[in-house]
């Protein structure tokens, strides 16, 4: 093998590995997030809380197509709606409580969320045209009739929790 096969050959290896490192880091349903809430000890007598969360990344699926719908011209719905789907990501929220007149540690106040997957759908429009389909007893003509139109309203489906509790 010569050198310039081998040295294209270990470039193609080089970037193929790169790409098996890096897919992974990208294919999370969450970007995770600590807030910084450490600045809150100057301003505040207790002991500053902690939130960990993560900022879920949607992903758009594919619209359902429009449907024929007899004895119309346009098909239903004539722009479909558009999913997407994501995941919320678990939450914790961490808070230290602290006896008010001894200043004695009691514990760790928490509220905690898992994870829940959740679907929206954009809203979609209905259009009915103010022709009818050609009629035989008009010679193949369309009919006049009146036009409606309508909006598909937008959804949200999901189920989260929380839970309290003492650390």
């Amino acid at each position: 093998m010569k050198l310039t096969k081998r040295a294209g050959l270990a470039a193609m290896m080089t970037c193929m590995a790169t790409a098996a490192a890096v897919t992974p880091a990208a294919a999370g349903s969450s970007v995770p997030v600590v807030v910084p809430l450490e600045g809150l000890d100057a301003a505040l007598p207790f002991e500053s809380p902690s939130v960990s969360t993560g900022v879920p990344i949607p992903m758009p699926g594919s619209p359902g197509g429009p449907r024929h719908v007899a004895g119309s011209l346009t098909p239903s719905p004539l722009l479909p709606t558009l999913p997407v789907t994501t995941e919320l990501p678990s939450t914790l929220l961490k808070a230290p409580l602290s006896d008010p007149i001894t200043d004695e540690k009691l514990g760790t106040a928490a509220i905690t969320s898992p994870s829940s997957p959740l679907r929206a759908e954009s809203p979609g429009a209905i259009l009915k045209a103010p022709l009818t389909p050609p009629q035989g007893r008009l010679f193949g003509l369309p009919a006049l009739s009146d036009p409606q139109a309508g909006l598909l309203a937008p959804t949200l489906h999901g189920s989260p929790d929380a839970n309290l509790g003492l650390l």
